[in-house]
C-alpha cells in the first residue's frame, strides 16, 4: 500500500477517535449539567448515551446510581450500585452509595451490611466505620461496636465523634476505667457535645469542673 494511502487511513482513524471520545465527553457533560439543574430524567439520558457512545461502564453505572438515588429510585439505584461494584471490585463508592440508599429508606440491617461489605475492602474506611458502629450500638451489641469506634478514632483522634461513641461502648460494658480519658478529652475539645458531660459524670464522679 503506497505511503500516502496509509497516512490517510491513519489520518481517518484518528479522527474517527477523537470524534467518538468529543461524543463520549459531551454525552458525560450534559449529565452534569442535567443534574445540576435537578433533570435527572436528562441527566441519565445522558448517561445512557454516554454509555452507548462508546463511555467507560463502571463510571456510566456509578452515575446511574447517583442519579437514581437523588431521583428516590431506590430499587434501580442499588441495581446500578450493585453493577458497579461488580465492575470495579475495589472500589468503595458503589458501597458507600448502598448505605446512602439504603439510609434514605431507614433499612437498618441493609445499612450495616453494605457498610461491613465496604469494610471489608478498606478496615479504615472511617464514615463506613462510624455508621456501622452506630447500628450495632443501637442494637446494644456494645463489644463490635467499640472495635469500629476505636478504629473510626485512632485514624482521627482529634475528632469528638468517634471519642464519644467510643467512650460510650466502654461505658456500656462496664468498662468505666477505660472510658476516663476519653472523656477526660472530650471536655478539653467538646464539653458541650451532646451526652459528653453525662459521659464525664461517669467516669469521674464527684464535683463537676469549674467551667
Amino acid at each position: 500500500m503506497k505511503p500516502h494511502i496509509l497516512l490517510a487511513l491513519a489520518f481517518i482513524t484518528t479522527a474517527n477517535a477523537a470524534d467518538k471520545l468529543s461524543a463520549i465527553s459531551e454525552a458525560w457533560q450534559k449529565s452534569i449539567t442535567a443534574e445540576t439543574s435537578g433533570d435527572y430524567n436528562a441527566a441519565m439520558a445522558s448517561v445512557l448515551e454516554f454509555k452507548s457512545a462508546g463511555g467507560e461502564t463502571y463510571l456510566a453505572s456509578v452515575r446511574a446510581g447517583w442519579l437514581s438515588y437523588l431521583a428516590k429510585e431506590y430499587e434501580k439505584a442499588i441495581l446500578f450500585y450493585t453493577t458497579a461494584a461488580k465492575q470495579e471490585p475495589r472500589a468503595m463508592t458503589p458501597y458507600l452509595g448502598m448505605v446512602a440508599v439504603y439510609q434514605a429508606q431507614s433499612k437498618t440491617e441493609d445499612v450495616l451490611r453494605a457498610a461491613r461489605a465496604g469494610i471489608a475492602l478498606d478496615q479504615f474506611n472511617r464514615p463506613l466505620l462510624l455508621i456501622a458502629g452506630e447500628i450495632l450500638y443501637n442494637q446494644k451489641d456494645y463489644r463490635k461496636a467499640e472495635t469500629y469506634f476505636e478504629r473510626a478514632h485512632k485514624l482521627q483522634p482529634e475528632d469528638p465523634i468517634a471519642l464519644s461513641w467510643l467512650g460510650w461502648s466502654q461505658i456500656m460494658q462496664n468498662q468505666v476505667k477505660l472510658a476516663v480519658p476519653m472523656f477526660a478529652k472530650l471536655m478539653q475539645i467538646n464539653p458541650d457535645g451532646l451526652f459528653v458531660s453525662d459521659g464525664f459524670m461517669i467516669t469521674h464522679p464527684g464535683p463537676p469542673p469549674r467551667r
